[in-house]
């Protein structure tokens, strides 16, 4: 593809205005259409699936068919001007391949500011601007922005039949499948699969660094990963899904009980089992850290009674995990993941023997 300008960097500007109370996540419920496409397959399965042609289809010359979330789609083969209907989940993984779109639906702050989330060492000064992800979709604005291709995440579900009289509409899910997966489709689509299979190779190498460095500590660490809802009074184990999911994935940390086989979608859980998420490091997901790491809502947490019992605590082996560094899709997001679960699990202080496995 010949992007219409390449990635290049930007001053370094966080902003931390995240446009939700965790990670993005896709709707409660899809259209039933969809539905045989979202059966949470195995990350074998879903990379395996890429590689396979799609569909047959008749498509018009120039054009390709490409299967994706929401059925398959005759779409440019090369593609020249792309629109995206999300930041963080559809314009960040394209620019992280090196693929600039001319328009994307961005996030409007409390301020009134409008931005793209999770864009910091990105040049998106060539991107327009035309809406917030939360909507309401404006079909004139993609419209007027001559799109010969929409790119969309799970949300909004409407998009294929909103869009799809102004250029071909894909569907990327990254929530029901392993983001590996979503992101090998992001570079498929745009013709950058080499770009990204050198992303996956640094991914990879830096987890078995990893890995190799924890040697025999690794399955003798048992280790909870959880976000607390302080509203709610709640919490929810982190699942298998988006950057938190590689990193689970390539680690395979012990974890509690609880905390095995879950699922994709997000289970809340009452403060009063807490407790049966005992470990030797509880590794706490935060979405309010300011740049030196403070965070109200992890001050919140371990200020609770039942989390102040908890041996984990007592030994002060509760961390902050920096979330919105890690809430994205794309290579980079898992890596930082990655290097900040690797931090914590390589102390050389850590005490291994909280739990008996």
């Amino acid at each position: 593809m010949s992007p219409r300008a390449t990635m290049s960097p930007a001053p370094a500007t966080e902003h931390r205005d995240t446009g939700e109370p965790g990670p993005g996540r896709a709707p409660a419920s899809l259209p039933p259409r969809w539905r045989h496409n979202m059966l949470r397959p195995t990350l074998a399965a879903a990379l395996a699936a890429l590689a396979l042609p799609a569909a047959a289809q008749d498509c018009a010359e120039g054009q390709r068919a490409f299967a994706h979330a929401a059925g398959t789609t005759c779409i440019p083969a090369d593609p020249q001007r792309i629109v995206t209907l999300h930041d963080q989940n559809a314009l960040l993984p394209l620019m992280e391949l090196g693929v600039t779109p001319v328009a994307s639906f961005g996030h409007v702050q409390s301020d009134g500011t409008r931005i793209f989330r999770r864009m910091d060492g990105y040049d998106t000064s060539e991107v327009d601007w035309i809406g917030s992800y939360r909507g309401p979709f404006d079909a004139e604005a993609v419209a007027a922005m001559e799109p010969d291709l929409i790119v969309a995440a799970p949300w909004p579900p409407e998009a294929p039949e909103m869009m799809g009289g102004i250029a071909p509409v894909v569907v990327i899910d990254m929530f029901q499948q392993p983001l590996e997966a979503a992101l090998m489709q992001f570079a498929d689509l745009v013709g950058r699969t080499d770009r990204a299979e050198e992303l996956r190779a640094r991914f990879e190498a830096r987890a078995a660094e990893t890995r190799a460095a924890l040697g025999d500590r690794l399955p003798q660490t048992t280790v909870s990963i959880l976000t607390y809802d302080a509203a709610g009074g709640r919490f929810y184990p982190a699942d298998p899904t988006q950057a938190m999911g590689m990193v689970l994935r390539t680690l395979d940390p012990l974890r509690p009980a609880p905390e095995r086989d879950l699922g994709s979608e997000r289970e809340y859980r009452a403060m009063e089992t807490v407790g049966a998420h005992e470990a030797d490091a509880m590794l706490h997901l935060v979405y309010d850290a300011d740049d030196g790491g403070a965070s109200d809502s992890h001050a919140a947490f371990t200020a609770h009674p039942l989390v102040q019992a908890m041996a984990v605590t007592r030994a002060g082996q509760v961390y902050p995990l920096d979330g919105i560094a890690m809430v994205g899709s794309a290579w980079g997001k898992a890596e930082n993941g990655l290097d900040q679960v690797a931090a914590i699990l390589l102390r050389e202080d850590l005490d291994r023997d909280l739990v008996a496995e």
